[in-house]
């Protein structure tokens, strides 16, 4: 009989790893499930030509499958599902629809596990780059419930939020991204090869030249003659620095820091607790117990600080404190207190799930109006400064003509 190596979390939400044996992997799920475990790996311990098949293809950045790809995904998977179309042959279909070929080959290797025995979360569980352990997690319950149609509705809607509150961050920094470029542009232009010009001018002239002058000149030279070597050690030390604020103690007090920015700093917290209310509303929608949920939606933060303040609200619920009261002990600088306020009147009337997709709601409306207040205070700065700076060159090339014009005058 064969031997299956698992790992799982128990009902308390600690992880558990072991070996079981059961003639095929449906047996052994079953019977772990039997022991109260939330399995979230099985794997057959002998068969090498088994293991060598099921090794993820690596490929380019390029093919990397996108939000939206899996939210296409998902809903064309519910809606097959839904109509009464067999799992496997829906795999085949939407394998043969992919867009990438990345995603495509991925969805083969599923379908092939899933005809093996495997189940849908169980296959999907292969690729954690494509496929999160939330994503898993609800597709798991579906098939455990035989609703797997409505997970996957509920996955698609979740993913697609989840996109939609990243795009808007990302467009808000975008606009101002772009005029810092097209400033820097135009300031190596003027450097490089306007700034030179007057140069040689002014030393034809033979007269002494202001001390804004020389420095712009200064300036201008050294980026000529050393602007490949600066671009360089440059971007050395940006790769440094990069992967030194990866290591885990840097990066949570970076994190901490971004939180205490003025302007940015609150809209990133929005964005946390959105993300927190609204992966923690779906898992506890569907049914998993609250350590499980809590446990996994640490993974979706983003946000190193805020994660370890879940993790230690997650201890304190351990030991029997309730969420919110557990949440409000890590302070209003991590959760703010509307959050906990809320989350408390979920616990008392048991409509916990329903008050985090409250808590989302109104946190996402609250991104949407720190961002248009942040956009309307950056992007005046920038234009400001980077107006000062195009205008002192503009003003150091043209004092030493207004100097020689009153001199002649």
């Amino acid at each position: 009989m064969p031997t299956f190596e698992y790992s799982g979390k128990n009902s308390v939400g600690h992880l558990m790893t072991g070996e079981v044996m059961a003639a095929t992997p449906q047996e052994a799920v079953h019977m772990l499930r039997k022991q109260e475990l939330f399995i979230t790996r099985l794997q057959e311990k002998i068969g090498a030509s088994v293991g060598a098949k099921e090794t993820p293809v690596q490929w380019p950045f390029i093919q990397r499958v996108s939000s939206k790809e899996l939210v296409g995904f998902t809903h064309q998977l519910a809606t097959l599902i839904r109509a009464g179309v067999p799992l496997l042959e829906c795999l085949d279909l939407l394998s043969s629809e992919a867009g990438t070929p990345r995603f495509k080959q991925v969805l083969r290797v599923i379908r092939e596990k899933v005809e093996g025995g495997s189940f849908l979360a169980q296959a999907l569980s292969h690729y954690p780059d494509i496929f999160p352990p939330i994503y898993v997690s609800l597709v798991e319950v579906g098939e455990s419930t035989g609703r797997l149609d409505e997970s996957l509705i509920q996955l698609a809607q979740y993913v697609e939020k989840q996109t939609r509150l990243r795009a808007k961050i990302l467009s808000a920094l975008a606009y101002p991204a772009l005029l810092v470029g097209v400033a820097l542009s135009v300031l190596v232009f003027l450097c490089v090869w306007v700034v030179p010009l007057f140069s040689e001018l002014f030393s034809e002239m033979g007269e002494a030249l202001p001390w804004l002058t020389l420095v712009v000149i200064s300036l201008a030279e050294g980026m000529r003659d050393y602007g490949v070597s600066v671009l360089v050690l440059g971007g050395l030390v940006f790769w440094g620095v990069r992967g030194l604020l990866r290591s885990p103690g840097i990066r949570e007090t970076q994190d901490a820091v971004l939180l205490t920015i003025p302007v940015i700093g609150p809209v990133l917290r929005k964005a946390a607790v959105v993300r927190v209310a609204r992966t923690l509303g779906s898992l506890v929608q569907h049914g998993l117990p609250l350590l499980q949920a809590v446990d996994l939606t640490r993974g979706v933060i983003g946000n190193v600080a805020l994660e370890r303040g879940l993790h230690q609200a997650l201890q304190q619920v351990e030991q029997g404190l309730p969420l919110s009261e557990a949440l409000r002990a890590q302070g209003p600088g991590l959760f703010p207190s509307m959050m906990t306020q809320m989350i408390k009147v979920g616990e008392s009337t048991g409509s916990m799930d329903a008050m985090l997709g409250k808590i989302a709601d109104l946190f996402e409306q609250e991104v949407d109006r720190s961002i248009v207040a942040m956009t309307a205070l950056v992007e005046p700065a920038i234009i400001l400064l980077v107006g000062s700076a195009i205008a002192v060159v503009v003003i150091a090339m043209y004092l030493p003509i207004f100097s020689m014009g009153s001199i002649i005058g």
